[in-house]
């Protein structure tokens, strides 16, 4: 039954132009995967390591991984990629993708612009079970499995300091389609431009040894409405810190991280307020491992934040 839920839930997603891209709670860990304009800003490279397991106690539920590293290669390019898998019964889906940045100092001391081009190669895979499937004939969908590899690209523009940041990108520049049209169907099987705007501020408090940080990140799919999430993290001695996160369709989420040495380890828990799926699910939870490796030219480059 929970199988059969998870399937009408994707199949009804499909329909209503749902999320193509996965997209992860802790934005602000590994905000190069949203931006590409963003990689090589950190003092460091960091190799980060994020998995998301989504609405614990069903079957066969979205569980999506990322690994992502990035870093500057001089004063002004640095390059950076990552790749994801999200696999959800019956569907996985795949992203190779490779970032390029160029970094321009508008204050040699505090502030940054940087512009990033993106190039991603996505693999589609959808296996149903004949059991699986509803009685009746459905032209969208088969007992066979169906594959498909295409190509595609993102942009985004980056400014910031050692106090704030502001970012825009958009994916899927070139809406690639990973299936045929369904003959009579209003929608086209493309990728749909999806459009991120980030920003934080950070506020030093208690003699400088605890620091306040608001942020959010605006996510909008096309033919979609936005959604948001609004987050406040406190800091401790720029190591350790808890958060709060109020995202717009009705969720929130606790989230902790704390560092040790280079490696930093940070735990997120989402629970939904709303939503058919609410009532039959224990929420979703999501792991980051990031390691910081420090090289001459990052040291030279000025970073939003310290880890």
């Amino acid at each position: 039954m929970k199988n059969i839920f998870i399937i009408i839930s994707i199949l009804y997603s499909a329909i209503a132009f749902g999320q193509q891209e996965a997209l992860f709670t802790q934005y602000y860990v590994n905000d190069m995967a949203i931006n590409p304009a963003i990689s090589g800003s950190k003092t460091y490279n960091p190799l980060t390591l994020q998995t998301r397991q989504q609405w614990l106690g069903f079957e066969g539920a979205p569980l999506t991984t990322n690994i992502s590293y990035h870093g500057a290669l001089n004063t002004r390019s640095a390059m950076g990629g990552y790749l994801m898998i999200d696999r959800a019964f019956p569907s996985l889906q795949a992203n190779l993708h490779l970032n390029y940045a160029y970094h321009i100092p508008l204050n040699y001391d505090n502030v940054n612009l940087s512009f990033g081009l993106g190039a991603k190669i996505m693999y589609h895979n959808l296996d149903f079970n004949k059991g699986d499937l509803p009685p009746g004939v459905d032209n969208a969908f088969s007992t066979s499995s169906y594959d498909k590899t295409l190509g595609d690209a993102s942009s985004g523009t980056y400014l910031y300091a050692r106090d704030f940041y502001f970012g825009f990108a958009i994916s899927n520049l070139f809406q690639s389609s990973f299936n045929t049209p369904i003959e009579g169907s209003v929608n086209g099987n493309d990728e749909f431009r999806n459009y991120y705007g980030i920003g934080a501020y950070r506020f030093l408090i208690m003699n400088n040894d605890w620091h306040l940080e608001p942020s959010f990140l605006i996510r909008k799919m096309q033919y979609q409405k936005s959604v948001s999430d609004l987050t406040t993290r406190i800091f401790y001695l720029e190591k350790n810190w808890a958060g709060l996160t109020y995202r717009t369709n009705g969720t929130t989420v606790f989230s902790i991280g704390f560092a040790a040495n280079n490696m930093h380890i940070s735990y997120s828990y989402d629970h939904a307020f709303a939503g058919e799926i609410m009532p039959h699910t224990f929420g979703t939870h999501e792991l980051v491992i990031s390691y910081r490796i420090q090289t001459l030219v990052n040291q030279r480059h000025i970073g939003f934040w310290e880890y």
